[in-house]
């Protein structure tokens, strides 16, 4: 039983950004991530064992970005979905979005996304 996980408007304080304005103040990020798995084993015991903890990917989500100060929301986004692959390999497809609030004055939000399969 194939199902998907999200996680939406993941807040993320980091920085981010390619102006020296933005390598010195923290930002925040807004992630919308979809993962598709195989939930039928996890959804017959119960038991998360079998499942993606959500709070582990939006912890190691976070942490990543905070780590990495990404230049390009482009390659962050790029990057989550290999991270997500490469410590959940039962997923078979992993979406990421990113807002950049703050990024153009006249719109809420500036924003990549990107659709990966595994």
């Amino acid at each position: 039983m194939k199902g998907t996980i999200f996680l939406q408007d993941l807040k993320i304080t980091c920085i981010v950004g390619i102006f020296p304005k933005e390598r010195e103040l923290k930002q925040n990020l807004f992630l919308d991530i979809e993962v598709d798995y195989d939930f039928a084993k996890a959804a017959e015991t119960e038991k998360v064992d079998y499942t993606l903890d959500y709070a582990a990917l939006g912890n190691l989500v976070e942490n990543f970005v905070m780590e990495r100060k990404f230049q390009l929301i482009e390659t962050a986004s790029e990057e989550i979905c290999q991270l997500i692959f490469k410590n959940w390999p039962q997923v078979s497809r992993a979406k990421v979005k990113i807002k950049k609030p703050g990024a153009v004055p006249q719109a809420s939000y500036a924003a990549v996304e990107v659709e990966r399969m595994n």
